[in-house]
């Protein structure tokens, strides 16, 4: 089992920086090691700041020169990197389609423009602050480093994040016949996925329940909102998008159909990919009703404000597995401090054939419980303010 270990924003610099040397890409250049250093130290203080009673939020773009960059808003003076300057820019900045580019002058670094990302030919290293003392590192386009309150976590290189989709493609038998050779993923695995995340873009927690199509009645829950028309909704709006479509096109036609990438650049869609990512967003939205939203694994909506009734199971323990290391260690229920994540492992403990569910939380973070074939329960998470989640 992982110790505790609380590490500074310091050592994380310090440890970025060897991270991010080995995945270099021609054309979006790194900053030094000290740069980088003072870049997270300013960008790690400034995220503790409130401005007018606003939780800061902002993006911070490491564009030494002018030449390929996207300005929106070029200053006529650069402002020195400072906590302070950072935050008060922070709110002219808009969620991941734009960040403040910073660089150097002469021994200082300052922040000289407005950014959008999605004009760059090239995407640079941002650092974004998702709250207080958390910071997301991006690096030409991807994900790669996560750094939460003295915990560092890091995808790429050597640094692996277990899949949930694959996760749960291996889990039904449905998914795992018409999985993908290469990714191990079955594409309806992945819209799952994605509907997680929009629940939490969406500003909420909530949580999602799985079983299979076969399973007529799940056991162990009561449906306050049963669906009727509309259920098909994902499922004939997933088969429009993949209608005709080699299977190895297939994932880049679902990815094309989101409504923004997370550099911030809008996809050009079809009408089948705009209605899908609609259906998206509408089913993500029904996870705001107090309980579950249930779906099976042809992706059809069994209902929302689905609640897990409570009730006696077969046992309380489970694997709880850590997504970031090769933790795996047993817990029981009363590991668990809220409703949710207790609900997700009675449900799935309670089926005697596949189930799932994913715990989403308020504070950014997911969870997925999955019950195979075998009947074994596992718990893996939490995936932190999302950082490996796909």
């Amino acid at each position: 089992m992982d110790a505790e270990l609380l590490r500074s924003s310091t050592e994380f610099a310090t440890e970025l920086a060897s991270h991010l040397a080995g995945l270099a890409e021609p054309g979006s250049e790194l900053p030094s090691d000290t740069q980088l250093a003072a870049l997270i130290d300013a960008t790690f203080f400034a995220s503790l700041h409130d401005e007018e009673a606003r939780r800061v939020e902002f993006g911070v773009a490491w564009e030494p020169k002018a030449r390929d960059c996207a300005a929106v808003i070029s200053l006529a003076s650069a402002v020195r990197v400072t906590p302070k300057n950072l935050a008060k820019l922070a709110p002219a900045t808009w969620g991941e389609a734009t960040a403040i580019a910073v660089r150097v002058d002469g021994d200082e670094l300052v922040a000289w423009a407005l950014i959008e990302r999605s004009l760059a030919i090239h995407q640079p290293l941002i650092i974004r602050a998702l709250g207080a003392g958390v910071l997301l590192v991006e690096y030409a386009g991807a994900p790669r480093a996560l750094y939460s309150r003295g915990e560092i976590r890091l995808i790429g290189g050597t640094h692996r994040v277990k899949s949930p989709a694959r996760a749960l493609s291996r889990t039904f038998s449905a998914w795992a016949t018409d999985a993908s050779s290469v990714i191990g993923v079955d594409l309806r695995a992945a819209v799952v996925t994605r509907i997680a995340s929009r629940v939490l873009a969406h500003g909420h927690g909530g949580m999602i329940l799985l079983v299979p199509a076969t399973v007529e009645s799940p056991i162990g829950v009561r449906a306050h909102y049963a669906v009727r028309d509309g259920a098909d909704v994902l499922v004939e709006r997933y088969a429009r998008v993949v209608s005709d479509v080699p299977v190895e096109e297939r994932l880049p036609r679902l990815v094309g159909s989101r409504p923004r990438g997370i550099d911030g650049r809008a996809s050009v869609r079809d009408e089948a990919q705009i209605a899908f990512a609609e259906a998206i967003e509408q089913v993500a939205r029904l996870t705001a009703i107090d309980n579950a939203l249930l779906l099976d694994t042809d992706l059809r909506i069994r209902g929302f404000g689905v609640q897990v009734i409570e009730g006696d199971v077969p046992r309380t323990s489970f694997r709880h597995v850590n997504p970031y290391t090769d933790d795996v260690h047993v817990d029981d229920l009363s590991t668990f401090k809220g409703t949710r994540h207790p609900a997700g492992v009675l449900f799935c403990m309670r089926h005697d054939h596949e189930a799932a569910a994913i715990i989403a939380s308020q504070d950014g973070n997911l969870s997925l419980v999955i019950k195979d074939a075998r009947g074994d329960v596992e718990v893996i998470g939490s995936y932190q303010h999302t950082f490996g989640w796909k």
